[in-house]
């Protein structure tokens, strides 16, 4: 009954997403209040009936309903009890359906946070965000189902070893069939992909799920402002925190993904520039400078078009990363193998970009997007926001290119595929990295509206400073080469402004107020947890960048053969003896091929380390060791080569200086996000403003020529 329940439960919140759709359209064209509410009411019911489906799936993974496909596809006897639950998303049906349960749960909140305040623009809010869950359901319903029995014809006289391969798939159980023994599934189960079998791994598909998800609430809010002709900022208001929660989870999911490639892969590094890890990079920028221009919109009136253009392409790429994941039309070891559903997602993807963008430019051409105040030059706030687009927009034109631009044109028109390496990334993003860190150094020093050079200089001359100092020490440390100084003065600069806005507002606050320093500080992320939190995030962006660079221009790489008893000379401090070589079996059933070895540095054991081979059926999994330090991380790979013996093995050893700042730089970010998202005091909203609120927006009022 398992599959029965989880299937009928399914089909019934995608029956609730066809319903919300039309009964919101005709309440908001017709003024019939009942049909929003019994649409919103469609829209709500959708997390529990996918709570209770995507129960009966994790169910059926925890007892071993090996009849259930899927269930046979992820696990096995063996598989420990966590890695059953988190099977729910480690493989195409299963992580769909866990995607549609995480879209509900957006969805559902919305309506009961927004649904008082931002009235005018909820049945659009429905239709769009319903649309959207249906076509995923759609996926599951018709293409993907989780809940597919294994079933063979009654009158099946073959082997009962091959009875696996000519069975039926079908939630029902088709006229003339039985259902297979138990033991016969579970000896044909595949288990879980090795891959998989970190924790890392475990928490980053739901990280990232939740943020790809969550920025399907500002896209909604957006087109219901083109469609209601709201175009005033309710509907960033009403979403500022939905974007942000989606901006922490995608950024948390891709620091857990670089933390798994690190661990798992095996390669001594955490970014490859790999097409699946950059096509969730590249939502993550356009929706970073979304989360920065529309201040500018709150604050001045002004860039209307520019963010909703942001916030179009944000979703959009938030659809294509989830297509070329999912349709097979790329090769990586974070996609999903080939399947049937590539053609309807492209579709997907196309049609509700270009019903977007057809919408928007409708009211522009209507006059209903223009600018309330005008621009006035680069040496100002706006300014810099401006630049700040530009600059993100050019990174993810480079790396989209990069990914896919220049294979899919290649194979369409040249006929062969043609793939960038990634000294084409390191050539073409660094500049406008550096120039964002630049640009993060100048941008929060500068004023609303205008900002002379003189007051602009003064303003720097503490960070300046600073950061000169700072690059005095790293040179004296032995740091000459000019692009690494370069590198780290515009990544330590932004830093340092961060830190110095955090400490003018708190000497502020001490001078005209006397307060205590610690408490100044409490003070002034309690008042303005948004802008406080935002240079939290940017210290936290520049801890990681000094991470990047070091790790990256300074990664130290050696493979050696060693002997039991030899000692590798890795670099000038770093030695590495081969101690032993052991075999053992873990509790799940894996063989495991281990060394022993010993770090030394300058002389002196520092550490031991027991890097490993897992063997599995599937594949073999090199596990690394590492000893990590504030300075840098030892870390060490045990390689399969034809002369390996349990005397004689082949090490590949990484030393990777400051990589560790690149996880807790991640930490800072989290938190800075943390505090800007977190809810402060309601403010109080006269009735003369809601009044307002409530009108119906009408265009800017021109001047007669």
């Amino acid at each position: 009954m398992l599959a029965e329940i989880g299937f009928i439960t399914m089909l019934l919140a995608f029956v609730a997403c066809l319903y919300a759709i039309p009964a919101a359209l005709y309440g908001a064209r017709y003024n019939r209040e009942g049909w929003v509410v019994s649409a919103r009411n469609a829209a709500i019911a959708t997390f529990p009936l996918l709570i209770i489906s995507c129960g009966m799936l994790v169910i059926a993974l925890m007892v071993g309903d090996y009849q259930i496909n899927y269930v046979r596809s992820t696990t096995d006897p063996n598989t420990p009890d966590f890695y059953r639950f988190t099977a729910l998303w480690g493989s195409q049906q299963g992580s769909l359906l866990f995607w549609s349960l995480t879209m509900s749960v957006f969805i559902m909140l919305a309506m009961l946070i927004n649904w008082r305040r931002e009235r005018r623009l909820m049945p659009y809010v429905i239709v769009y965000s319903m649309a959207t869950l249906a076509f995923f359901l759609a996926l599951s319903v018709f293409l993907e189902n989780p809940f597919e029995r294994v079933w063979f014809p009654a009158n099946d006289t073959m082997a009962i070893q091959t009875k696996i391969a000519n069975a039926v798939d079908s939630t029902f159980a088709p006229p003339n069939s039985e259902a297979p023994p138990q033991s016969l599934l579970a000896n044909n189960a595949q288990g879980l992909n090795p891959l998989l079998r970190h924790f890392g791994m475990i928490i980053h598909p739901p990280m990232l799920y939740l943020g790809f998800v969550g920025f399907t609430i500002p896209f909604a809010f957006a087109m219901a402002a083109l469609a209601s002709g709201d175009l005033s900022t309710n509907w960033i208001r009403a979403t500022r925190r939905w974007t942000l929660v989606a901006w922490l989870f995608l950024s948390l999911g891709l620091i857990l993904g670089g933390r798994w490639a690190y661990d798992v892969l095996g390669w001594g590094g955490y970014w490859g520039w790999d097409p699946v890890e950059n096509a969730a990079l590249l939502p993550w920028l356009v929706g970073t400078a979304f989360l920065h221009s529309v201040m500018i919109q709150e604050k001045r009136g002004m860039l209307k078009v520019w963010n909703m253009l942001l916030i179009i392409s944000t979703f959009s790429l938030v659809m294509f990363a989830t297509f070329a994941t999912r349709s097979g039309i790329i090769s990586s070891v974070h996609s999903f193998a080939r399947s049937n559903i590539g053609m309807p997602m492209f579709l997907f993807w196309a049609g509700i970009t270009l019903v977007s963008v057809g919408l928007l430019v409708w009211r522009w051409n209507r006059g209903e997007l223009r600018d309330e105040h005008h621009f006035t030059g680069w040496v100002s706030r706006e300014g810099m926001f401006v630049l700040n687009n530009i600059i993100f927009i050019a990174l993810t034109a480079a790396i989209f290119w990069g990914s896919f631009g220049a294979p899919i044109s290649s194979v369409l028109f040249l006929d062969e595929e043609i793939t960038l390496s990634t000294e084409y990334y390191m050539r073409v993003t660094p500049p406008l990295f550096a120039a964002m860190y630049l640009l993060m150094g100048v941008a929060p020093l500068t004023a609303w509206g205008a900002t002379s050079l003189n007051r602009l200089g003064r303003s720097m001359i503490v960070p300046l400073s600073l950061t000169g100092f700072t690059m005095l020490a790293i040179m004296l440390f032995g740091v000459t080469a000019p692009v690494a100084l370069l590198a780290y003065s515009v990544v330590i600069l932004a830093g340092y402004v961060a830190l110095y806005e955090i400490g003018r507002g708190v000497s502020a606050r001490v001078k005209t107020r006397g307060e205590n320093p610690l408490v100044a500080l409490l003070t002034i992320f309690t008042r303005n947890r948004r802008r406080y939190g935002g240079y939290i995030v940017h210290l936290g962006i520049a801890v990681i960048g000094l991470g990047v660079i070091g790790s990256t221009l300074f990664q130290v790489e050696r493979q050696q053969s060693l002997n039991v008893g030899d000692v590798m000379q890795v670099d000038a401090d770093y030695q590495m003896r081969f101690d032993n070589m052991t075999d053992a079996i873990a509790e799940d059933g894996r063989l495991m091929t281990i060394a022993d070895i010993t770090v030394i540095r300058n002389g002196r054991e520092v550490a031991q380390l027991r890097p490993r081979i897992d063997h599995f059926e599937q594949m073999p999994m090199t596990i690394a060791g590492a000893h990590s330090t504030f300075e840098n991380d030892f870390y060490v790979l045990l390689i399969p080569s034809e002369e390996f013996t349990f005397t004689r093995a082949t090490f590949k050893v990484y030393v990777n200086p400051l990589v560790n700042l690149v996880w807790w730089g991640g930490l800072i970010l989290i938190l800075g996000t943390i505090i800007s998202t977190w809810p402060g005091q309601p403010r109080k909203v006269t009735s003369a403003a809601r009044d307002q609120s409530a009108m119906p927006p009408t265009r800017p009022a021109t001047a007669n020529i």
